[in-house]
C-alpha cells in the first residue's frame, strides 16, 4: 500500500502567503478600554465557551494531542493593560523562534493553571505568588498537534516591577510586553491564507516594531478579542 506523503510545515517560519487582508471588525471604543478591568475580564472568562466563531483549532497531523498551558499575563498601567510575550528560543523543536506566550507541556498531576504558573516561573522568573488568576479560555490545538489551554492572569505594574526576571536560555531568546491595544488593533491585524496538505489555511499576525506576532499565539489573541467584546454586551 503506497503511503501518501504529507507536506512538511516548519513553524518556525511564515507559510508563503497567498493573500492577505485586514480582519473585518470594528474598532474598540475609548469607553471600553476604560471600562475594561479585573472584573470584566473575570466575567468575560467565565461565558468564554458561550462565544461564537473562536478559532479552536490549526491542522492537527497527530492522533496523540499533547496537552500544554500558556500564562496571557496582562500587567496593570495606568495607560492600559500590557501583555508580556516572548521568543522562543531557535533551537527548540516546536515553533521555534516564534513570539509566544511564556507556557509548555501539563505535567502529569498537575492543571493546566499549575502548569501555566510553573511554566511561567520557569522561563523567566515569574513569582506565581504576585499575579491573580482571572480565568482560562477554551482550549486552541496547534498545528504541532498541542491542545493548548490559555490561563489569564493579571499583575500590578508595581509588583511587575519588582519581579527579578530571569530568562531560562534553553527555551526563550527574550522576553517583551506589548500593549494590549496594538495587540487588538483590528486597524492592524491582518488574516492572510496559505495552501497545505491540499487545504487553504488562515492565519492572523500583527507586526509590533521588529516583532512579527502570528500563529497560535495571534489565535489567542483574537479569541481573547471576541470574549472581551462579548463581556461588554
Amino acid at each position: 500500500m503506497t503511503q501518501t506523503m504529507i507536506p512538511i510545515f516548519n513553524p518556525r517560519e511564515v507559510p508563503h502567503i497567498a493573500w492577505s487582508e485586514h480582519i473585518q471588525m470594528p474598532a474598540w471604543t475609548e469607553q471600553n478600554w476604560q471600562l475594561l478591568n479585573r472584573a470584566l475580564i473575570q466575567n468575560a472568562l467565565m461565558q468564554a465557551h458561550d462565544v461564537p466563531d473562536l478559532w479552536r483549532q490549526d491542522i492537527s497531523l497527530s492522533e496523540n494531542v499533547r496537552y500544554a498551558a500558556v500564562l496571557v499575563l496582562l500587567i496593570e498601567r495606568e495607560q492600559g493593560y500590557d501583555v508580556v510575550l516572548t521568543t522562543r528560543a531557535a533551537h527548540l523543536r516546536h515553533h521555534a523562534g516564534q513570539v509566544s506566550f511564556v507556557g509548555g507541556r501539563i505535567e502529569v498531576g498537575e492543571s493546566a493553571l499549575q502548569a501555566a504558573l510553573r511554566e511561567a516561573n520557569e522561563e523567566i522568573g515569574l513569582n506565581r505568588q504576585d499575579v491573580t488568576v482571572l480565568g482560562v479560555m477554551p482550549d486552541y490545538q496547534t498545528i504541532t498537534g498541542f491542545c493548548v489551554t490559555p490561563v489569564v492572569a493579571v499583575i500590578t505594574d508595581i509588583l511587575w516591577q519588582k519581579q527579578i526576571i530571569q530568562i531560562d536560555e534553553q527555551e526563550v531568546d527574550q522576553m517583551f510586553t506589548v500593549p494590549l491595544r496594538n495587540l487588538l488593533d483590528r486597524a492592524q491585524m491582518r488574516v492572510h491564507t496559505f495552501e497545505y496538505a491540499e487545504q487553504t489555511r488562515r492565519f492572523l499576525s500583527v507586526t509590533h516594531d521588529e516583532f512579527f506576532i502570528w500563529g497560535a499565539s495571534m489565535a489567542m489573541l483574537h479569541n481573547f478579542d471576541l470574549i472581551l467584546r462579548a463581556g461588554f454586551k
